[in-house]
């Protein structure tokens, strides 16, 4: 089994890191200082369920120097994903499987439109990690869920090997029957808290112990769960409760990778979310007062950060 890590950050790393600590066949792609240190000292992951450092690691920075792999994890901010399609495809061939562990709706659309909808399935993670400093992972929660599914949901064998090289790892992998619900299910949540806490700069238990902050964390998910629901995604009829219990179980100290970029001045995710949830309720008719709201005053905040990102 030949594994390809596109975007080694929190994501790709740890989940990466995880597969090449068992011993599995694992290219780490990534850039700059972070592969440079990855390289020189290996992946070090320091982590609540034990630190450890995958050395010597396999790292690169050209895809097209690894040639095809048996499947391709996609772990990069879902802005970077347009342009990513070109870079991926020396890693695609005939039997590649290319599996997005993104934030947003659309990452296998958009890669489908590039790289052909056979190569894809559905992923998605739930997991609090970042670049702590080049060439290390912090992973500060004891959530590590990775979930993967066929788009069409069948099962297959495909899937179900990756899924059993990540449960040997000890992660929480899971071979999804319905992964479009599941990605909504994650979307609805992680949409709605990014923007909400963004701007009231507060951790989840601030959060979620302020009552107005609270009513509306609830009306954003009220507007994603509605456009779900005109686009015929099997919800349950108690997403938003359920997903309010889950908000509840959160470390009252978490933050959204969303949340932790716009207070860095980095670009952050706000198109894949807000953003899209706008657009797709004026296709569809849904009103979302609340994400065009979060959307509105937040979007300066992303000009300004983008334009720093290309002046630097």
């Amino acid at each position: 089994m030949k594994i390809a890590i596109f975007g080694s950050g929190g994501v790709g790393g740890y989940f990466g890191g995880l597969l090449a600590r068992a011993g599995r066949d694992v290219t780490f792609i990534a850039r700059g200082a972070h592969l440079r240190a990855i390289r020189e000292r290996g992946l070090q992951v320091r982590s609540v369920h034990g630190d450890f450092t995958v050395a010597p690691a396999q790292a690169t920075d050209d895809p097209a120097s690894l040639g095809p792999v048996d499947y391709v994890v996609v772990g990069l901010k879902h802005y970077h994903l347009a342009g990513a399609a070109s870079q991926l495809k020396p890693l695609v061939g005939a039997e590649t499987t290319v599996v997005p562990l993104l934030n947003g709706v659309d990452a296998h659309e958009i890669l489908g439109n590039d790289l052909g909808e056979a190569h894809l399935v559905g992923g998605l993670c739930s997991i609090i990690s970042m670049v702590e400093s080049p060439g290390v992972i912090r992973q500060v929660s004891q959530l590590r869920r990775v979930v993967v599914g066929e788009l069409d949901g069948s099962k297959s064998a495909r899937v179900e090997r990756l899924i059993q090289a990540w449960v040997e790892c000890g992660a929480q992998a899971e071979h999804s029957d319905d992964i479009l619900a599941d990605i909504w299910t994650k979307f609805l949540f992680i949409a709605s808290l990014s923007g909400v806490n963004a701007l009231a700069r507060a951790t989840i238990g601030e959060m979620r112990s302020c009552p107005p902050t609270r009513e509306l964390y609830v009306a954003a998910m009220r507007e994603v769960e509605a456009i779900a629901r005109s686009r015929s995604v099997n919800l349950p009829d108690d997403i938003v409760e359920h997903t309010l219990a889950l908000t509840d179980r959160f470390e009252s100290e978490a933050t959204a990778s969303m949340q932790r970029d716009v207070e860095a001045g980095k670009p952050f995710e706000l198109e894949a979310f807000s953003g899209k949830i706008v657009r797709l309720g004026e296709e569809l008719g849904v009103e979302t007062p609340v994400h065009r709201a979060l959307y509105a005053l937040l979007r300066p905040a992303l000009v300004k950060a983008i334009a720093g990102e290309v002046v630097s």
